[in-house]
């Protein structure tokens, strides 16, 4: 075979390129540091890398979401510790209230101070991290916990989410419960039958407040308040029972019957589809306005979501209630009882025959039959002749006492301890009632009611010209009788007819026309009689001062001053003193008197032993929620139920057992995250290497073979004149 000049050419230059070509791909992995720039130049390798990168973009991913899980569990511990200092304030203020003698202020401060622990605990539970609340669930509201309040203007109920946090039971019914999860990468799983993410694979980082802080009671239900409902007016509430939540609507009018027989329909059409599929039972709601359904817990809030509506007064009985309870297993069948039943300040002495029928249901109802008769006796009906004053028969309330709109107070007529032979009680003077005129606002108008007829007097620039004017006001209205001084004291008056004491009382403000009705004293004085105390047996007195009732129990003396201290360390240990004055005292001869003015009433009846139980006692329920509880325990130290604060003590003990289990829990899921973190660094650099293996360009490696190129490039040049045939123009010179 011929080699002609133009074969080594093509030779020479194909080899030259391919020279030039290696050096600058050299070149490029120089300076780019890769081994290669496309999948086409190492097809395995890129494959590989490919791989490679997808487990560290997810690698990222992961460490990215531990990161945000991280910081949503250590702000949640840090808030839970808090309120695990918080819990342990409750418990100390709640066993100082309990364990010591107080006054009602004193009691109100305590109580006052509880529910400033509640707010607290509620501001910490609506910690926010990156813009949602931590314990919020999966809801992006940044409060997810609110507190609303009585008619009294005192925080009453917690709600979570706007639904109160004793209605329901179940923490996975409150809204926004769902779990919020992240992958961080144990291997996320579907479950194939629900397509919802196995729980096991994921990790959650979303709080439920209700779980956390307890949700629930052992029954409840809501009272409306019906004398706050205005005719022609519309109302919404949301009714939970059961967990089941409806939201009614309905319009006032003119009687509390209609209004019952409205929202009793409202409610029937309501969960009419509730009671077939879901097996409640009926949701009624009786005549004094208390919607309840057997055994089932009932709550109710006003519509937040409806503005054009009227707000209601309710009260969700799910937690503390002041009302009280006839303790059925207390009444001795077929005998007769007494409980004192106070309404609005008046007490009225209720007595009953227990029914002794065989039957339990039918023995109660018939009891609950004659209470009411007695009730309507002492209290009266109104025009319509519904009952002023009612104990209820419906299943889930019976026997609870109740007044539409006023606080009532029963309790029993005070037992006596120890001997047979009471001590003799006397009242020295004539029972009346005072008036106190100091302190009336000039030129203003008040009612008072003497002998049932309104008398309205204009206060005077002095108590002098008071006086005239409440004389001539008397006279005005018909009443026979003459303002008196108290003692030669002018501030103190009372209403005479000649030596008949005129019976004051507060006009109904219903009734009353104009001005603010005045609440007479009651004045009378009590001696007790020490001849006949017998020295070591043990005697009670009921005393009634300013409306508290006590039982104030005392050992005998062998002489009129040991008896004398011996009632007067009890008086003191029971009613406390004003600065250093005892509130009641009892001098040498066994009189009774008052340091403030206040009346006092001293009875001396036996009625049995002092170790018989109750006919009544508060209708008691406990919430679930600790937070609930605190502002529970505040209302029923407010109250003078120091029972009840007392039964809350354990359960705030155990409810703060459990939060630190639960801030245990986040401790060991910081842990895992911990661990999980430091796992992924470890892959992660393990992922780098082989990353580096794959794609990364060995530089002293390259370096070399770019240069080995570069003088092969350079040799082959410097042969080009042995190898490129001379020109025509060679030849020429």
């Amino acid at each position: 075979m011929r080699i002609t000049n133009s074969i080594i050419l093509r030779g020479y230059n194909r080899d030259l390129n391919r020279l030039m070509t290696e050096k600058t791909a050299c070149e490029r992995r120089i300076t780019s540091t890769r081994k290669f720039s496309r999948a086409s130049e190492n097809p395995l390798s890129a494959a590989k890398a490919l791989n490679v990168r997808r487990s560290m973009y997810n690698l990222t991913q992961y460490q990215e979401n531990l990161k945000t899980a991280n910081k949503f569990y250590t702000e949640a511990e840090t808030s839970l510790l808090q309120v695990s200092d918080k819990m342990a304030s409750i418990r100390e203020e709640l066993v100082a209230a309990c364990n010591t003698t107080k006054d009602s202020q004193e009691y109100a401060i305590y109580g006052e101070y509880l529910e400033t622990i509640a707010k607290e605990l509620v501001s910490i539970f609506n910690t926010d991290s990156a813009g949602r609340a931590i314990f919020g669930g999966e809801s992006d509201d940044p409060t997810p916990f609110t507190l609303l309040e009585d008619s009294t203007g005192h925080l009453s109920t917690v709600c979570y989410h706007g639904i109160p946090v004793s209605a329901l039971d179940d923490y996975m019914s409150f809204p926004y419960s769902t779990p919020v999860t992240v992958d961080v990468g144990l291997g996320m799983a579907m479950d194939q039958n629900t397509q919802e993410v196995n729980p096991q694979s994921v990790l959650d980082i979303s709080f439920n407040g209700a779980k956390i802080t307890g949700c629930g009671a052992d029954s409840g239900t809501a009272d409306i308040d019906l004398s706050s409902i205005k005719n022609g007016r519309r109302y919404s509430l949301d009714v939970f029972v059961g967990g089941i939540k409806k939201t009614i609507e309905f319009t006032g009018k003119a009687t509390q019957e209609d209004n019952v027989k409205n929202i009793q329909a409202a409610l029937s059409e309501a969960f009419k589809k509730e009671r077939a599929y879901n097996k409640i039972g009926d949701v009624n709601i009786d005549d004094r306005g208390v919607i309840y359904c057997e055994g089932e817990v009932v709550s109710a809030v006003n519509n937040p979501n409806n503005p054009n509506v009227e707000q209601l007064k309710l009260d969700n009985d799910s937690g503390y209630t002041n009302k009280f309870k006839l303790n059925f297993a207390a009444l001795k069948d077929g005998q007769e009882h007494s409980i004192d039943v106070t309404v609005d300040g008046v007490t009225q002495t209720i007595k009953f025959i227990a029914s002794d029928k065989a039957d339990i249901a039918e023995r109660r109802k018939e009891t609950v039959e004659n209470i009411q008769a007695a009730l309507d006796e002492a209290f009266g009906v109104d025009a319509e002749g519904k009952s002023l004053v009612s104990i209820s028969d419906n299943p889930v309330t019976q026997g609870v006492f109740s007044a539409e709109g006023k606080t009532v107070k029963v309790s029993d007529s005070m037992k006596l301890a120890g001997s047979e032979d009471a001590p003799k009680v006397t009242i020295d003077s004539v029972r009346y009632s005072q008036i106190r005129l100091n302190g009336l606002s000039n030129g203003s108008k008040y009612s008072i009611t003497v002998n049932g007829k309104e008398v309205v007097f204009e206060a005077g620039a002095d108590t002098t010209a008071t006086r005239a004017n409440l004389q001539k006001a008397l006279g005005d209205a018909g009443v026979v009788g003459t303002v008196s001084a108290l003692q030669g004291d002018d501030n103190m008056v009372y209403i005479k007819d000649g030596d008949k004491f005129l019976s004051i009382s507060e006009t109904p403000a219903d009734k009353k026309t104009e001005g603010t009705a005045l609440k007479p004293t009651t004045g009378a004085e009590y001696t007790v009689d020490f001849n006949t105390i017998t020295s070591g047996e043990e005697y009670s007195l009921k005393v009634v001062y300013d409306g508290r009732v006590k039982l104030v129990t005392f050992t005998g003396g062998a002489t009129a001053e040991e008896n004398q201290r011996n009632i007067q360390n009890a008086l003191r240990e029971a009613f406390g003193q004003d600065g250093v004055n005892d509130r009641i005292s009892i001098d040498e001869n066994g009189k009774i008197s008052t340091y403030d003015g206040n009346s006092v009433e001293v009875t001396s009846t036996i009625q049995g032993s002092a170790e018989d139980p109750s006919v009544v006692e508060r209708h008691r329920i406990y919430s679930n929620n600790y937070i609930q509880l605190t502002l529970d325990a505040a209302r029923a130290l407010r109250e003078g139920d120091i029972e009840y604060a007392n039964g809350c003590i354990d359960r705030i003990v155990s409810a703060n057992e459990h939060l630190l289990v639960q801030i245990a829990d986040l401790g060991c899921n910081e842990d895992f995250i911990d661990f999980n973190i430091e796992k992924l660094t470890t892959r992660e650099l393990n992922l780098s290497e082989r990353q580096n293996d794959l794609e990364v360009t060995d530089a002293e490696k390259e370096i070399t073979l770019w240069k080995t190129y570069e003088a092969l490039y350079n040799a082959c040049l410097q042969m080009s004149a042995s190898v490129v045939p001379q020109s025509i123009f060679n030849y020429m010179s």
